[in-house]
């Protein structure tokens, strides 16, 4: 197994599974823009002429993505099945990101859950080489962050937190805060994505570590670690996203837990800050 397929390569967790590639040895092919999941030619092409592939493209956000439910159809549920139907064509292993999030209410927990559920059953049905890796709350250097004014689209904790740490602006946080997360660092999600590869198949493996931690308390770490005069804010809750939530792994493949990988994160963003001004 030598040229492994990455969709969604030139992503966050995208560029740390070429790089896992890369150490092992395999020749890893990006497969994201100008391509496209939905583009089922385009991925045949790709897919058919290597030994293995990893599917991340998707549709990310919870309640950014309101309204946003057909694209993120397209590209979760009937891309994935263009990934799935191409390695079976080609009689290759495939790996299907899904999402820790399972069982929420928006359309990315639900239509990752539909493609994570209908490459399971190809496994048990059609024994199709397909493994499924619930990628839980990956975070690392390199995550796109929402910058302390706020520009981007998609808000993710650690990176949020860490910008406004670092510039002592106020942490929102929403709700309570008191939602159970389980933070992954990204070399060892990757990890587990690119071993996802082997058999056997069927399975579903979590990139987890099992440790629980509250939002309230990555954020009192991340103050604590930027040694910032940061206040702590709470907002209203996120639609899609319900106050209580438990997001935990079950079966941890991760066995590095927060704050693990925080120093070379925070490290990573205050250098990006001071390009940035």
């Amino acid at each position: 197994m030598r040229d492994i397929v990455v969709t969604g390569a030139f992503g966050f967790i995208g560029e740390e599974v070429c790089r896992q590639l890369i150490l092992q040895g395999k020749v890893p092919h990006a497969f994201d823009r100008p391509n496209d999941v939905r583009n089922r030619q385009q991925v045949f092409d790709a897919v058919t002429r290597a030994d293995g592939v990893i599917n991340l493209a998707g549709v990310l956000g919870t309640a950014e993505i309101f309204g946003s439910e057909h694209e993120a159809s397209e590209i979760n549920i009937l891309g994935a099945i263009n990934v799935l139907d191409a390695a079976q064509q080609a009689d290759i292993p495939m790996v299907q990101i899904a999402t820790g999030h399972e069982g929420q209410p928006n359309p990315y927990a639900i239509t990752k859950k539909c493609s994570s559920d209908l490459c399971l059953a190809r496994a048990v049905y059609h024994q199709q080489k397909v493994n499924v890796v619930k990628a839980f709350h990956v975070y690392g250097p390199g995550q796109k962050m929402c910058a302390p004014h706020g520009s981007s689209k998609v808000r993710k904790i650690v990176p949020s937190f860490v910008a406004r740490a670092l510039t002592n602006m106020d942490i929102e946080i929403n709700g309570g805060g008191l939602q159970v997360i389980d933070l992954v660092f990204l070399e060892d999600a990757a990890r587990v994505l690119v071993e996802a590869l082997l058999p056997p198949y069927g399975r579903k493996l979590d990139a987890g570590t099992g440790v629980p931690t509250t939002v309230l308390d990555a954020a009192e770490t991340i103050i604590s670690a930027c040694h910032s005069s940061s206040a702590i804010k709470h907002v209203p809750m996120r639609i899609g996203e319900p106050e209580g939530s438990v997001v935990l792994s079950l079966h941890p493949e991760c066995h590095r837990s927060w704050p693990y990988g925080l120093p070379e994160t925070i490290d990573w963003y205050r250098h990006a800050l001071a390009r940035a001004a």
